[in-house]
Order: structure tokens, then C-alpha cells, then sequence
């Protein structure tokens, strides 16, 4: 299949929403153009910036806003826009808007998978030859319940992806579709190839040994009342050593807790200290859950270990799709390992962006680097 994708990576730092798209266009236009995919800070005019893309692509687009973008040659970029292309005949996307996310049911997602599925070019949702990309707004605080729904609607099609950002200004995060940019919306985008792809994620936490149990917590605000039976933020605290009061972001980007589900250890990581001593978590959380506390270990080898694994099942790898937490670029940028993982990713060309959450395995994480990777296969 030596030949059958070809891909084009590029960015543009113009803070001109329309020249910026311009150049990118310029850079990534090839035959048989199946998709394009682009991130995007919320630095620009998004109105203008979602004209001048639907006017430049005629081929399926999926985009967001970020908190941070990376694409491959430039490693990790702010106030840019990022951007592939992939030329095939053995690639479709078939991009599908959920709005609004906030009162997303059941039968919503049912709707969304039974249209993604009739413009595909089979009559059911195969998982060997799909996968679908989630960008979905990073601030309705309903990512579980939207990568839940549609994951189940989806079946056994694997979905990955992130939340939208508005560098760190947690203000409005949109997803683009269809010649506009929308909040409070998800963006499904379904791929269908014969061509070999993986599903790529990994954190660098090791779970600890100490166990908290969360005693008093509010859902739908993601709040934690307490642990143990005592102050959320005394217990968090006292298991770091520290005082409650000087508790600090980079407290809770170095040790998330870590919950353990059906044998994997994914992260929650703390958002915020309440004057009351609550906790805000940055995913879901829930009275009766068991959490440890989580200690990272070297980021730069975890990721490639992580990778080169995931590599090994893809021949020819052509591309990664990434999603990255803004936690582990903020942990990265204050060790001095920005550069270092950008190496890294120097082994496939990539476009991404950094997250505000992170959609995998059908929960919504965070700390965690997730994408897909497509190759072209074997040569035939």
C-alpha cells in the first residue's frame, strides 16, 4: 500500500486570522485531500478565522481552540494556529456537530452516531476500519457525560480526543464545524480507512500505596468536600507535607490522585482550592470513590516508551493526531523538558494542541496524552 497517504503538516505564528489561514493553506494543499485538521489559539478573531478556513478548504475540516498548539518542525507553540492535511482515496472523515453539550441525552447520541454511520461507506460502524477524533468545549464541565454517551452509541469504534482551551484564560472554548466556530458543542469526527491506525496514550504517574476515599463531594460541580472524613485540602496537604494554605497549582500538576478502573490508572488532578477547603477536581468525581495519590516519573522517557510501543503496531506511521494536557506542558515548561519531548515526538509528524481534558477508553482525564496515530501500512 506504499503510497496511498500522504500528509502535510504546517503553522502560521501571522496574528492575522485570514493571511495565517492563507499560509497554512499554501503549505498543506496536495491531491486527493480527504481531511484537514486544525488547532487554533483563541487569541484570534474566531469569526474571521472561521471564514477564511471554510473558504479555504473544500474537503472535511474538524477543529478547536487551544491552550497551547504543536506541530511537527516547531515543538511546542502559544498564539498560532497548527494544521494538517491528509491526501488519500483510503481516507474519509465524516464530521458530525453535538450541540448543545450541557443537556446532551442518550438518545442525542444515538442520533450522532446513527448520521455519522450513514455517511460512511458501510451499512454498521466497523472498529477495524474507524475511529472517531472528540473536540469538545473545555468549559461545560459535561466531558464524562459527553465521551460516555457517545462512546456508547459508537459501540465499539474507538474515540479519542481533547477539550478545547482558550489559553488558560477560562473564559469560552469553541469547537469548529461546518464554517463556524461553536461553544458549548462537541465535534465528532469519524474516520473510515483500511489503512492501519492505533490509538496512542499515556501518563508518566505511578500510583501510590496510600488509598483516600472521598467521603462528601458534589458531582456536578466536581467538588470535594472531604477525604477521609476531613478537609479535602488538609488531607491533600498533610499527604504532600505542606500547609493547607500554601497549597499552589504546581502542587497539583506534580501529584494528581489516581483512580484505578478496570486495571488501568488514569488521573484526576486537583483544579483549584475553595476558600472552604473544598477541592475542585478537573474530571469527574463522586462520593465512595478510592483514590491515590500519584508521583510522576521521568516524562520524556515515559513518552517515548509510550510511543515507540504504539508505533510498533502501526507500519509506515504517517501521522499523529495529539492531544496533550495543558498540566503536563505547564509541568514540562517549569522542569525544562519542553525541548526534550518535542524530540520525541520528532519520530512521526504530528499536529496538537493542549488540552483542557482529555477523552479516552470512555472517560474523560486529565494529565494524559491521547491521539491516534495512521500509518499507510505494508508495502504490497
Amino acid at each position: 500500500m506504499s503510497g496511498t497517504m500522504h500528509v502535510k503538516t504546517a503553522f502560521s505564528a501571522n496574528p492575522d486570522p485570514v493571511l495565517a489561514v492563507a499560509e497554512i493553506a499554501q503549505a498543506i494543499d496536495q491531491p486527493d485531500m480527504a481531511a484537514v485538521l486544525f488547532f487554533a489559539s483563541s487569541r484570534y478573531d474566531l469569526g474571521r478565522l472561521a471564514q477564511a478556513v471554510d473558504e479555504a478548504f473544500a474537503c472535511p475540516v474538524a477543529g478547536c481552540t487551544t491552550a497551547g498548539e504543536f506541530v511537527t518542525g516547531a515543538g511546542y507553540l502559544s498564539g498560532t494556529i497548527v494544521a494538517a492535511s491528509i491526501g488519500s482515496r483510503h481516507v474519509a472523515m465524516h464530521t458530525h456537530l453535538v450541540s448543545p453539550v450541557s443537556t446532551l441525552g442518550s438518545t442525542d447520541a444515538v442520533m450522532a452516531a446513527m448520521e455519522l454511520q450513514a455517511g460512511t461507506s458501510q451499512n454498521f460502524l466497523d472498529p477495524e476500519r474507524m475511529f472517531a477524533l472528540l473536540l469538545v468545549d473545555g468549559l461545560t464541565a459535561r466531558e464524562e457525560r459527553v465521551i460516555a454517551l457517545l462512546q456508547g452509541a459508537l459501540g465499539d469504534v474507538p474515540v479519542v480526543g481533547g477539550s478545547a482551551g482558550d489559553d488558560m484564560q477560562f473564559r469560552q472554548t469553541a469547537v469548529y464545524h461546518g464554517g463556524d466556530f461553536h461553544p458549548d458543542a462537541a465535534l465528532v469526527a469519524l474516520f473510515e480507512t483500511d489503512l492501519p491506525f492505533a490509538i496512542f496514550q499515556t501518563h508518566h504517574f505511578i500510583r501510590s500505596d496510600r488509598s483516600f476515599v472521598i467521603t462528601a463531594a458534589d458531582p456536578a460541580t466536581r467538588t470535594v468536600f472531604s477525604i477521609d472524613g476531613l478537609s479535602a485540602a488538609q488531607v491533600y496537604a498533610d499527604a504532600l507535607g505542606v500547609a493547607a494554605q500554601a497549597l499552589e497549582d504546581w502542587h497539583f500538576t506534580l501529584h494528581p490522585f489516581i483512580l484505578r478502573l478496570g486495571g488501568q490508572n488514569y488521573v484526576r488532578t486537583v483544579g483549584r482550592v475553595n476558600a472552604d477547603g473544598s477541592l475542585v477536581f478537573m474530571s469527574p468525581i463522586d462520593q465512595g470513590l478510592v483514590l491515590h495519590m500519584g508521583t510522576g516519573r521521568d516524562m520524556v522517557y515515559d513518552l517515548d516508551e509510550s510511543l515507540h510501543r504504539a508505533l510498533a503496531g502501526v507500519p509506515r506511521p504517517k501521522l499523529l493526531i495529539g492531544c496533550e494536557c495543558v498540566h503536563r506542558r505547564l509541568e514540562a515548561e517549569r522542569c525544562g523538558l519542553t525541548e526534550a519531548l518535542s524530540a520525541v515526538l520528532r519520530e512521526v509528524p504530528h499536529v496538537g494542541f493542549h488540552t483542557y481534558g482529555e477523552q479516552v477508553d470512555g472517560l474523560h482525564v486529565n494529565q494524559t496524552f491521547t491521539g491516534v496515530i495512521l500509518g499507510e501500512g505494508t508495502d504490497t
